[in-house]
């Protein structure tokens, strides 16, 4: 099971090449919240530091027509201790490169960590989570628009 884990976190970790964030600009924030144990506070903490992250990068927020940037929170099945699936994902319209071009809807970057923690220190556990993957997103903004 460890060296499962230990694959699907390299592939994912090196997946990072196959995303873009060339000219984003703006951005609108969704939470996805599958977990019934976590505060509607924390909720809100993740928002805040979503808005701050896309801020900080001179992404516009509350634009319409804009991409989504969504995080979500899944638990996986556990007794007292909590699996958590966390994904970070910007979707957005594109258009394809076919012959006939169309226009749909695609994820140009997604990011995922998983964690295993208690009630305790569940709510520690996630923003830390989220802030490593959106130093993810960040960075790689950074990177394709320099």
């Amino acid at each position: 099971m460890k060296l499962l884990l230990t694959l699907i976190t390299a592939l994912t970790l090196n997946a990072a090449g196959f995303w873009t964030l060339t000219g984003v600009e703006k951005a609108n924030i969704y939470v996805q919240n599958q977990l019934s144990i976590v505060k509607p506070k924390t909720i809100e903490k993740i928002k805040e530091k979503m808005a701050k992250m896309l801020e900080n990068n001179a992404i516009a927020t509350n634009q319409q027509d804009s991409p989504t940037l969504m995080c979500s929170l899944e638990e996986l099945v556990g007794d007292e201790t909590y699996y958590i699936h966390i994904k970070l994902a910007l979707g957005e319209e594109v258009l394809t490169f076919r012959e006939q071009k169309a226009a749909t809807f695609a994820l140009t970057f997604e990011a995922t960590d998983f964690i295993e923690t208690d009630a305790e220190s569940m709510e520690a556990d996630i923003l830390e989570s989220v802030d490593f993957l959106l130093s993810q997103f960040s960075d790689l903004h950074q990177d394709d628009n320099e």
